[in-house]
């Protein structure tokens, strides 16, 4: 089958109910575009679903298999990877959930503005109130704040399924390694950090049966998303390694307290301009941003090594344990300011 149609909508299905036939049936009753769903290794049980779209023969239907459940941002490449090939024509495409939480009328009005904006990324955003699931209150707002930190962007809504992308970005998003639920997280980190066009506009906040048809774990995925904030911390694990090293050094070498961190500092800001630029924020280094950079980290230093003299002297703490406890408690302060103020990829 081969459509001359210039969009599509994308469904990326697991193990799904007749929520999916009730979707394909509306938006076939409000627009003639091409549908692609994609069966990401279903049970058995729910095959039957499937088969009954298989069996209405719409035009311009597609359904793709994954042999087992490979996760919904495998899904969603696969189908990326399959229109590209297959469709020069289509330049853009609408992927939303299979479980029926979102309305062919906002459907269309994403893709309304992916045609007339030619967006990189639209999203549809949810308004969170509290009679919505606890998870999913909760899940948001404290995604919306890391998401400011690390990213250096508010969004909305960071976990919405509603998402409207043109043809050079799902390119991008093919090189996504990941393929699962923090694929669409790599999604807003990818369209941040190159500058790409991203459009919001709100959407209705329908949750069927308190969400209970979604796969989304909380533990295990919530984890992956917010592994961004790990590179960080494996990041200044090494840098903390660094400085660590140079500053027993400097202690059994008869500096004092102050100036060992001092020294370590200064050894250790080119491993950790270097490391964060390129591992965590993958931002180009400049000039002036590594001027700014050594004279925060040299500040932080005298904040850092300042307390710990006075923790020392006056309450008799020990020293590497101080050290410890000091730069711990600085780890969210520093990174909160590198991405705000030093490695921001703003226009």
């Amino acid at each position: 089958m081969k459509s001359n149609k210039e969009y599509a909508f994308i469904i990326p299905a697991y193990n799904p109910d007749e929520h999916l036939i009730e979707l394909i049936d509306n938006i076939r009753k409000n627009s003639n575009l091409a549908i692609f769903i994609i069966d990401d290794g279903s049970k058995k049980d729910t095959q039957k679903f499937f088969k009954e779209i298989e069996d209405k023969n719409y035009k311009d239907v597609v359904i793709l298999k994954h042999a087992i459940n490979m996760g919904k941002g495998a899904a969603l490449k696969t189908v990326f990877n399959y229109i590209l090939v297959n469709y020069p024509n289509i330049k853009g495409v609408v992927t939303l959930d299979s479980d029926g939480q979102h309305s062919i009328k906002d459907c269309l009005r994403v893709l309304k503005v992916l045609e007339t904006k030619n967006s990189s990324l639209v999203l549809g955003y949810r308004s969170f109130s509290r009679d919505i699931p606890l998870k999913s209150y909760i899940g948001n707002n404290i995604s919306k704040f890391i998401y400011k930190i690390v990213l250096g962007r508010s969004f909305q809504d960071t976990q919405t399924g509603l998402r409207g992308l043109n043809r050079e970005f799902m390119k991008e998003c093919l090189k996504i390694k990941s393929n699962r639920f923090e694929f669409e997280t790599e999604q807003l980190a990818i369209a941040t950090q190159k500058n790409l066009d991203i459009d919001e506009i709100a959407i209705e906040t329908i949750y069927i049966e308190n969400n209970k048809a979604s796969s989304f774990r909380p533990l295990v995925d919530s984890v992956k998303i917010y592994f961004v904030l790990f590179r960080y911390g494996i990041t200044s694990i090494i840098t903390a390694l660094s400085d660590f090293i140079v500053f027993l050094i400097a202690l059994s070498m008869g500096a004092s307290i102050f100036w060992a961190n001092m020294i370590a500092r200064t050894v250790s800001i080119g491993v950790q301009y270097f490391l964060i630029g390129k591992y965590v924020f993958f931002s180009k280094a400049t000039l002036k941003s590594f001027i700014i950079f050594s004279i925060y980290v040299y500040i932080m230093g005298i904040v850092s090594a300042s307390t710990q003299v006075l923790l020392v002297k006056d309450f008799n703490t020990p020293v590497v344990p101080t050290k410890i406890i000091v730069e711990g408690l600085l780890f969210f302060v520093n990174f909160a300011f590198l991405r705000l103020f030093i490695f921001s990829n703003k226009r």
